[in-house]
């Protein structure tokens, strides 16, 4: 695996937090941004990192915007930073099968970071990989555009960050990436390299918990319903809610499709437990604030791919003769939240 290629669709806050750690691992890195964007991303970028408080030169890299510069790609990986409702849609489609035409033949391994249910089916109809060159992956750092103007806390430098582009933060245990391990040893492989970095590890788990990543979303739309207050203990503190939104995290996990695994954490991980992983994460990303990070993030950025699946794994529920209460009523009053808010659907 001596200087592997890797090809990055979308140069964002994920795109560009991935590549430049696997930089950081030696890998040759290409980015594929929209057409008439490739002087935005252009190297050097600046990276802020709130682990140390410092800025990171990422560059080196290549970019381009259009499939037809990838001439003849041989990329050992291809991450795919397209959320869930941006895959599904008509230029994003567009986009994989064009990529799917470009890389077909090159043995490359597909890590897609989208969420949703049928997802992983779209990406197999559209590109025409075949199943097991195709891994979900997820990115475990928290990562944003430094535009995004969040609260600044102590020891972070607001003109550190204005002179970044992007901005991340790993968790304690620093596992900046998880990638399913659908292919064991396609995945094993993508861990190795990311490894090398030095800084930032992958983890190589089963595909049900990269794919869970939906089930707690009914978290975010409390804080949504909640007015997004400044910190998540004040989500806790409203008890029904909370609970509701618990509730229907429990439904989504137990949905046959998930198994056993699924069941078992909907068992366990309850109003207490859910509560109290969420405000220990929130202690340990400071100084980046993890509220107005998740309100940037899924409370904009990602929200439509958040309710777009929730509404997927209702109607999936209901198909199955479960009556799926608990989201079926968060939803509506995700709804009516946002009609009194904004008074748009």
């Amino acid at each position: 695996m001596s200087k592997p290629s890797v090809l990055i669709v979308g140069a964002g806050a994920v795109g560009m937090a991935v590549g430049y750690h696997l930089s950081l691992a030696g890998a040759d890195i290409t980015f594929l941004v929209r057409p008439g964007r490739k002087a935005a991303f252009a190297a050097p970028q600046q990276l802020y990192s709130y682990d140390d408080a410092a800025l990171k030169t990422f560059a080196g890299y290549t970019v381009v915007d259009g499939v037809d510069e990838l001439v003849e790609p041989r990329f050992q990986f291809v991450v795919v930073t397209l959320d869930g409702h941006t895959s599904r849609s008509a230029e994003g489609t567009a986009l994989l099968r064009a990529l799917g035409d470009a890389i077909r033949g090159a043995d490359a391994t597909v890590i897609m970071c989208g969420i949703g249910k049928g997802l992983r089916e779209h990406y197999l109809d559209v590109m025409r990989t075949a199943d097991d060159q195709l891994l979900a992956g997820m990115l475990s750092m928290l990562s944003h555009q430094a535009s995004a103007e969040l609260p600044v806390h102590a020891p972070t430098d607001p003109a550190l960050v204005a002179k970044a582009s992007v901005c991340y933060r790993h968790p304690a245990n620093k596992v900046g990436f998880r990638v399913g391990a659908s292919n064991k040893a396609a995945a094993k492989q993508f861990a190795v390299l990311y490894d090398l970095n030095g800084v930032s590890r992958c983890s190589a788990v089963n595909p049900f918990l990269v794919n869970s990543a939906s089930a707690f979303f009914p978290m975010f739309s409390a804080c949504e319903i909640a007015g997004w207050p400044d910190d998540f203990a004040t989500v806790v503190a409203d008890k029904e809610l909370w609970r509701l939104a618990c509730r229907a995290q429990a439904e989504i996990m137990s949905l046959p499709q998930n198994g056993l695994l699924g069941k078992v954490m909907a068992a366990v991980l309850g109003p207490r437990l859910t509560a109290s992983v969420n405000l220990k994460l929130e202690r340990e990303v400071r100084p980046l604030d993890y509220q107005a990070f998740s309100r940037f993030q899924h409370g904009g950025k990602v929200r439509v791919q958040d309710v777009e699946s929730m509404r997927i794994d209702l109607a999936d529920g209901q198909r199955q003769g479960r009556r799926m209460a608990a989201l079926q009523e968060l939803l509506a009053r995700l709804e009516a939240h946002e009609i009194a808010s904004h008074g748009v659907v």
